[in-house]
């Protein structure tokens, strides 16, 4: 299975060296009936400025561009569902664990979260609880007020989507580095889906470097949780 994370007219000039080798891998796929999965922002506009497509507007461009779409799963999804203040170290760890809980749960967000959940997550993590919420004040406070989220995500929700990709090979394509490419590894982390990163087409923006934490391909199933046939009572948006 391929996840082609935002390869899209918004960002086109992140990835305009990657059109290429995009053409050859979709025609790969399509070669070998492999299932397709092609992720993207739709609009969502901060100060007037657009970040993300509209289905209509990313069709016509995958046709001029000439991707192999004919076949691929188009799904929408939002960003922003975990803060940059636990993306590294021991607070990615507790991000993650966040997001497990709010996926066992049938939460919301980390708002929701009750102490001694927290407290248990953050010590199961390998961490003092006193001293995290001290030497992370950022984390802590971005915690506290919902900044680890379940994302509004793919067609009715998050969890009938992840029980969809279980027992499959994850590769995945695309995305800025450290900022939505790492939210989709967080969440699949999370919900226990093997899967690794294709890191020849990757892209980042520009002043932003490689981290060890996400170079690393993740090379079986982490954890596991139940996914529920049914969702929670999560506001999903549905496509």
């Amino acid at each position: 299975m391929l996840l082609c994370i935002d390869f899209q007219p918004a960002y086109a000039e992140a990835f305009a060296h990657l059109m290429a080798p995009l053409r050859c891998r979709l025609r790969k796929a399509a070669r070998r009936r492999e299932e397709v999965h092609f992720i993207y922002n739709e609009v969502y506009s901060i100060e007037g400025e657009e970040l993300g497509d509209p289905l209509d507007r990313l069709l016509a461009w995958g046709g001029r561009e000439r991707l192999m779409l004919r076949h691929a799963r188009m799904m929408y999804k939002n960003f922003g569902w975990v803060s940059h203040a636990l993306r590294e170290g021991l607070e990615r760890k507790i991000g993650i664990s966040l997001l497990r809980h709010l996926m066992d749960q049938g939460l919301a967000s980390s708002a929701e979260v009750g102490e001694g959940d927290l407290r248990r997550i953050i010590t199961s993590a390998q961490g003092d609880y006193e001293e995290f919420r001290e030497s992370s004040s950022e984390a802590w406070n971005e915690i506290q007020t919902g900044a680890v989220a379940m994302p509004f995500l793919f067609e009715g929700g998050v969890l009938p989507w992840l029980k969809s990709l279980r027992r499959e090979e994850v590769e995945i394509v695309g995305g800025f580095r450290h900022r939505c490419l790492d939210e989709m590894s967080m969440l699949l982390e999370a919900g226990g889906i093997s899967h690794w990163l294709n890191d020849t087409m990757i892209y980042s923006v520009p002043q932003e470097m490689p981290s060890q934490s996400t170079l690393q391909p993740y090379p079986g199933i982490i954890h596991e949780i139940t996914v529920p046939d049914l969702l929670p009572d999560f506001d999903f948006v549905a496509a």
